[in-house]
């Protein structure tokens, strides 16, 4: 008996209703539940329900509002793409069919289905295969064709060829965390010459804490990567392959707000030829987003944003004017002064509620906010950086955007 037949019951009216009513609930407090349990209702498979719909929420809304989409142990929703960095992806692929080697959840697979005519989903678990396979049909996907193997067995049988190979490896052994690509799982670089045998183009996903030039420099054949923010948050590194590609990769900058979306465009070599212009802290501060400091993109924004740089290993920028279109946090500057301990008591002394942002510093935010008893609230920041005389300045400002 299959796992969905298992649960269909969690797709009844009475399990439904019993689901949204509890989605303020902890899930855990359901274990214990003696009423459920008289249903005949699995209260671990319902709690594991009410966790997935928590997560979807916010994470995927487009299965949040389908009732009957089935969801997976937490390790699996953890791991899962959000629904917003899954549509970019599918945006920056043009396919009739796409492989996605790494299934998991589903969620890339079910996006990149939405704009191809043949997607084949690969997953060795059968279990989470099974899941991902009853949310194609409840979310109408009926061209998914889903095959149970790992991405070696899978490019090994394959005999097509396809458009586009996706691999978002997974970066877990027994519940640790592995940092080094070359121990992932699929292997993206033994598997290489298998991927051209199959497709034209592979889009790789790593984690943004990947060095991204070592991982190019030993793949070779990348054309672009893309460096996602999602508000401000380093979600994913994207390279995408093409066979027999010699050049220098294009590096995009990706920041996702919402259903917002800015590109910072550049060659590493433009970045390496940039001469921004330094000065000290003047009207405005600038601190670019962290898709922008992630790609490398340090010196040619100064230049292509009409900032100055403070320093050459501190990530802010100044302006006389304000430059509102710069593609980060923006701060009208209110008072600068030599860091010092004296001189944050001055600039507080009205209001304990500030922000902290260090840059290139000796203390940490943390210290900062424990040491003058400050809550983060509002739009007033301390801003702690080193000059470009190596001295270190306390910035009082108004964060505008």
């Amino acid at each position: 008996m299959t796992q969905h037949n298992n649960t269909d019951w969690l797709f009844e009216p009475e399990t439904i209703r019993f689901l949204q009513d509890n989605e303020e609930a902890a899930p855990e407090n359901l274990l214990l539940s003696k009423a459920l349990a008289n249903k005949g209702w699995d209260t671990r498979v319902l709690v594991r329900q009410l966790k997935g719909i928590k997560t979807a929420r916010q994470k995927f809304p487009t299965l949040y509002q389908n009732k009957n989409i089935l969801y997976p142990p937490a390790v699996s929703l953890e791991q899962a793409s959000s629904e917003v960095t899954a549509r970019f992806k599918a945006s920056i692929i043009k396919a009739n069919t796409i492989i996605d080697l790494s299934g998991g959840m589903g969620i890339d697979t079910y996006f990149f289905s939405l704009q191809c005519q043949k997607m084949i989903y690969v997953e060795p678990q059968q279990e989470l295969l099974e899941i991902a396979s009853h949310n194609f049909k409840a979310l109408q996907a009926n061209h998914i064709q889903a095959v149970c193997a790992t991405a070696a067995e899978f490019l090994a049988d394959y005999k097509g060829q396809s458009d586009v190979i996706y691999i978002d490896p997974s970066r877990r052994k027994e519940g640790k965390r592995l940092s080094d690509y070359k121990d992932w799982e699929p292997d993206i670089i033994g598997l290489k010459s298998q991927f051209w045998k199959a497709a034209k183009n592979v889009l790789i996903k790593l984690s943004p804490m990947t060095d991204i030039s070592a991982v190019c420099k030993e793949l070779g054949e990348v054309k672009e990567v893309f460096v996602v923010s999602d508000r401000n948050e380093c979600k994913e590194v994207l390279l995408q392959l093409e066979q027999g590609f010699t050049g220098a990769p294009q590096i995009h900058a990706v920041l996702l707000q919402g259903s917002e979306e800015r590109q910072y465009s550049f060659y590493a070599s433009e970045e390496q030829a940039a001469t921004p212009a330094f000065s000290d802290p003047l009207n405005y501060l600038y601190e670019p987003d962290v898709a922008l400091l992630k790609a490398g993109a340090f010196k040619k924004i100064a230049v292509d944003y009409q900032v100055k740089k403070i320093q050459a290993h501190t990530h802010l920028y100044t302006s006389e004017q304000l430059q509102e279109n710069f593609p980060g946090k923006i701060f009208q500057v209110e008072s600068v002064k030599p860091y010092s301990k004296s001189n944050i008591s001055t600039l507080i002394e009205k209001g304990k509620d500030f922000h902290v942002l260090t840059r290139n510093a000796t203390i940490t935010p943390e210290q900062v906010k424990k040491q003058f008893k400050l809550v983060e609230r509002g739009n007033r920041y301390l801003i702690i950086f080193k000059g470009g005389n190596g001295e270190s300045f306390v910035v009082k400002a108004v964060r505008l955007k």
